[in-house]
């Protein structure tokens, strides 16, 4: 990669950083994020190198995607995303405004929660909830991405300190 496209890419995630720290602009952050997944086949260096854990899922519920902070912080790395469909539902959620955002995305709404109580702990069985490492995300942004037809492809879910 060439410095030129590196320093891009540090100027986009820079932007989207300090876009995520005003609540005013989170809307604008959920756009380029939408505009990245969509024009970028889910394979962004901006959307992997995020500094929050992103996750982005079908309407089957299954993980399509997690950047490199999600997998650190619910220590997945061990299963392969893709091989081995990651099923939010499949395990227990604590947290029931999150369930009904997960569910709403896909209606094309957009969620801002607050004061999450173990999020992490919908992605694994194995993860304790209440876990102190992860117990720094509090909230979160949920939010559909569309394709050109409008139909809604994937629900981006954003944790946030």
């Amino acid at each position: 990669m060439g410095d030129k496209k590196k320093e891009q890419l540090l100027e986009e995630l820079l932007e989207v950083q300090k876009m995520l720290e005003t609540s005013e602009a989170q809307g604008q952050m959920i756009k380029k994020l939408q505009i990245h997944i969509t024009n970028e086949d889910l394979h962004s260096k901006v959307i992997n190198f995020f500094p929050y854990p992103l996750a982005i899922f079908t309407p089957q519920y299954t993980v399509a995607m997690a950047n490199n902070a999600f997998i650190a912080e619910v220590k997945i790395a061990g299963i392969v995303l893709g091989k081995e469909a990651i099923h939010i539902f499949q395990y227990k959620i604590n947290d029931i405004q999150l369930v009904a955002a997960i569910t709403g995305v896909f209606a094309g709404e957009t969620y801002f929660l607050k004061d999450l109580k173990s999020p992490f702990s919908m992605f694994s069985e194995t993860m304790q909830p209440g876990a102190s490492e992860l117990d720094r995300f509090h909230r979160s942004i949920v939010f559909p991405v569309q394709a050109n037809d409008g139909e809604i492809t994937y629900g981006v879910i954003v944790f946030m300190p």
